[in-house]
């Protein structure tokens, strides 16, 4: 009998209901006479948990004990099965320091724990064996990397072996992934991820027909679709490309993975849990390309460059290989190389090596005396991938020249001609990404190993999907007759304010929502959302007078403030207005606790990652000023007690621009772990960051899915109110920027529309990378025949409005729309030049 081997990832086995639908793919292929190994991860979030006690050296027993009662409680297991499992977790978390293999040890005690918990589980209906990997997966004993990585993220080296075939007589065995074991038996990990890895080792071992690599999307696709909804699904690709992709910064399986079964020629299928009968991507050797093309544009972050600087090394016969025995030495694997005739930069990729500050230090310490050394870190990487990339080289140069103003430290290609990368500063990697993906996949015409957008695949699971005409459209002479009397102006309409407040107020689970005045704080619209039953959330002194100077103020009880990193005075005077107060840190509690006595607060909880279309709208993990560690709070809750200071609510909020409706069940799920601390906890705030629909046929949030996930939450905590800080969702769309054009421009093959404003009005795309919709009001319906940058009157080279966007034919005094801007447009405009920005006018009410 042959073998399948399947794995599934963490968001795919956390839950029975999940199992269910796992063990009827079992059943599929055992009753097409195929034996099965199902390898797994463990639940969403847990490895994340443990590994935060490693990152801030704090016990984290408590949190993650309460994740496995919460988890125990879903499958109906006794905590008392589990004590040895407790007792093993407690020594770990009471260590002071723990070394490489201790780390190991408590990384995986999710994985271990997971899989009795799941053993339990299935046994109850179904025949399965245990495997346990570290009796079938032994590391390489040629790895010449650093300790740290040949320990977290190591390496085997397998080949078939009929022997293990014959041992295994059962249909279905089951077997944790992630970990495996050293020459020695002690415990090491394959890295983050690296379940998949896990998957296709046994494969080998079996001679598996095929892997099933299963988890929560619909496949690979051609950019992070959560950055760029147009992304398409590869249906088809060669392992070379897939390889490339993965190593580049897809995130759907580990690159390390793929290199196995490409020396074996086995198959990968890649296919999504809540869909198992989608087409998904499919990896095999005959689907290598033949012609030049380009299949995915990818980022990754945490890079960090080596730039090494000699006048020595010129005409020096030896001189790099000294350079790079320092690297050998350190255990330390370079990606990419870029030289010059005094200079070799590189980079190191944080998914092969494990890189501290110390190792860092090390690194500078032994390279000094060769040449002068600067290390630079938070740098991104984005790389094209594909075939014959060089072919491309006059469309890869058009767009990259628009950022020639902004650092660009080194570009490399590929010696195979497969990949072509760009390492700039990290707050650039998204904007040019966007770019790339534009020119080079969007537009050009479909090709057989594409499949639908993420975005169209969102709207096909609607049931009725409609194609809503924007209100901008059907006021278009109006707003033109606007722009003629007021430009620059925003023009915010509040009937569709009222009509995503509407949307807004389906999510029944919610109990109470309160507007993040900070997208935007005109009058009228403020007064509008306070009609709708809607409070408001300010952040500063002015946002509160705002609200207090309105025509119908609010009641105290309709505000919260939430402010970061203000002075004492401002939370005093708040809590003294009755205003519900937001602490995101700590040692304003332990230093004024005067102030806060017989008070009551809310906490803001740091869940340890973001999420949203750039880094500076991800308000959650290490990189992050927002937020209390999760590991601080045994101390935190002892200290509130002490001083009589009433925790009434607790608030996390992870990002921006977040179309995942499980984003916010994971939030209010980590903020009920908090619950074993803070005993007098009414209220959970699961914050905002609600994604929007940035074109008509986008398919947006799914909020019947988002609401079902909540009410499964109220459910298991029907005591506690949920409370929701959304912003830009309601306001963005009922808000345009109109401007006029002033000048065109054509610089050989790029064009150029000047617009009145810029920046001083607009300043996400240049400070987020965002991406607003843009036409041509006074030519809406002339076809678009050229691509222009839309840029504005600003003297920085930032002043970006849109890249390459396809426009018709304009000219000086065209009304230029930028649609969906009524959140984080006016609030955050300048007078920057000394240029005043675009005025704001309402209708509609």
């Amino acid at each position: 009998m042959q073998w399948r081997v399947l794995k599934f990832g963490g968001s795919s086995v956390s839950t029975p209901a999940q199992w269910r639908t796992i063990l009827q793919q079992v059943s599929n292929n055992i009753e097409q006479g195929y034996r099965v190994l199902v390898v797994h991860s463990a639940c969403y979030g847990l490895t994340n948990a443990l590994e935060a006690q490693i990152k801030t050296g704090t016990s984290v027993y408590k949190s993650v004990e309460s994740r496995l009662k919460a988890l125990l409680n879903d499958f109906e297991q006794p905590i008392n099965d589990f004590k040895s499992d407790l007792s093993q977790l407690r020594q770990l978390c009471d260590l002071p320091q723990l070394n490489d293999y201790q780390q190991a040890e408590l990384l995986c005690w999710g994985e271990r724990v997971c899989h009795r918990v799941f053993i339990n589980h299935i046994r109850t209906g179904q025949t399965v064996d245990s495997l346990n990997p570290k009796d079938w997966l032994t590391t390489t004993v040629n790895d010449h990397r650093n300790p740290h990585s040949r320990v977290l993220s190591a390496k085997c080296e397998v080949h078939p072996n009929p022997v293990i075939r014959e041992q295994l007589k059962q249909s279905f065995y089951l077997m944790p992934g992630f970990f495996a074991a050293d020459e020695a038996g002690r415990t090491v990990l394959l890295g983050r991820s690296g379940s998949d890895t896990s998957a296709t080792y046994m494969a080998v071992l079996l001679q598996a027909e095929r892997i099933e690599i299963w988890t929560d999307v619909d496949g690979i696709f051609s950019a992070n679709p959560h950055q760029i909804p147009q992304a398409k699904l590869l249906l088809r690709l060669g392992y070379q490309e897939a390889r490339e992709i993965a190593a580049s910064g897809g995130t759907v399986i580990h690159p390390r993975s793929i290199l196995p079964a490409e020396q074996y020629n086995i198959p990968i299928y890649i296919k999504n849990t809540l869909r198992p009968d989608a087409p998904g991507t499919v990896l095999k050797r005959e689907f290598s390309p033949t012609k030049p093309r380009v299949s995915a544009v990818n980022t990754r972050h945490r890079v960090t460059l080596v730039s090494m600087e000699s006048i020595n090394m010129w005409h020096q016969a030896g001189f790099m290989s000294d350079l790079f025995a320092v690297y050998k030495e350190l255990g330390l694997s370079v990606d990419l190389v870029s030289t010059a005739q005094t200079n070799v930069t590189v980079s190191l990729d944080a998914a092969d090596n494990v890189i501290t500050p110390a190792i860092l230090t090390r690194l500078k310490q032994h390279l000094t005396p060769l040449c002068a050394v600067n290390i630079t870190t938070n740098c991104s990487a984005v790389t094209l991938v594909g075939y014959r990339i060089r072919a491309l080289a006059d469309t890869i140069a058009s767009v990259v020249a628009t950022f020639a103003d902004q650092r660009i430290y080194i570009t490399t290609q590929s010696s195979n001609d497969l990949n072509q990368t760009f390492v700039v500063d990290e707050d650039q990697a998204d904007k040019l990404a966007r770019a790339l993906h534009e020119v080079l996949i969007t537009r050009l015409p479909e090709r057989d190993e594409f499949g639908p957008s993420w975005a169209d695949l969102v709207a096909r699971r609607t049931d009725n999907p409609v194609t809503v005409i924007p209100w901008w459209q059907q006021q278009r002479s109006r707003l033109l007759a606007m722009a003629d009397l007021h430009s620059p102006c925003y023009v915010y309409d509040l009937n569709t304010l009222a009509e995503q407040a509407d949307i807004l107020k389906s999510l029944t689970a919610v109990d109470r929502f309160f507007f993040a005045m900070k997208a935007n704080a005109h009058p009228a619209v403020l007064g509008k959302i306070l009609q709708q039953g809607i409070g408001l959330e300010t952040v500063s002194p002015g946002e509160i007078d705002r609200c207090l100077s309105l025509e119908s103020p609010p009641d105290r009880r309709n505000l919260l403030f939430t402010p970061n990193f203000a002075p004492i005075e401002e939370y005093s005077r708040a809590l003294e207005q009755g205003i519900a107060t937001t602490i995101d840190n700590p040692a304003l509690l332990y230093d004024y606790p005067a102030v806060f006595k017989n008070r009551r607060i809310i906490l803001r909880l740091d869940p340890g990652h973001g999420s949203g279309h750039h880094r500076y709208v991800r308000t959650a993990g290490e990189q992050s000023k927002f937020g209390i560690p999760e590991s601080t709070l045994p101390n935190l809750a002892d200290w509130c007690e002490q001083h009589e200071i009433l925790v009434f609510g607790l608030h996390a909020h992870t990002g921006s621009g977040i179309l995942d409706h499980r984003n916010w069940q994971r939030i209010a799920h980590f903020l009920a772990r908090g619950l074993a601390y803070f005993k007098d906890v009414e209220v959970i705030n699961v914050g905002g960051g609600l994604g929007i629909k940035e074109n008509p046929g986008d398919s947006g949030l799914d909020f019947k899915a988002l609401n079902a996930s909540l009410s499964d939450f109220k459910q298991q905590h029907p005591n506690i109110a949920l409370w929701m800080e959304p912003g830009r969702f309601l306001v963005a769309h009922c808000g345009v920027l109109l401007a006029k054009v002033t000048q065109t421009k054509l610089k050989g093959k790029q064009g150029y529309i000047g617009l009145e404003t810029g920046m001083n009005s607009l300043i996400r795309p240049a400070l987020y990378g965002a991406w607003h919709n843009i036409v041509n009001l006074t030519r809406l319906d002339a076809p678009c025949d050229f691509s222009a940058n839309i840029v504005g009157p600003m003297c920085e080279s930032g002043d970006i409005l849109g890249i390459d966007r396809p426009m018709p034919a304009t000219r000086a005094g065209d009304v230029v729309l930028i649609a969906n801007t009524g959140a984080y447009g006016a609030t955050m405009a300048s007078r920057y030049n000394l240029r005043d920005p675009a005025q704001e006018l309402i209708i509609g009410d």
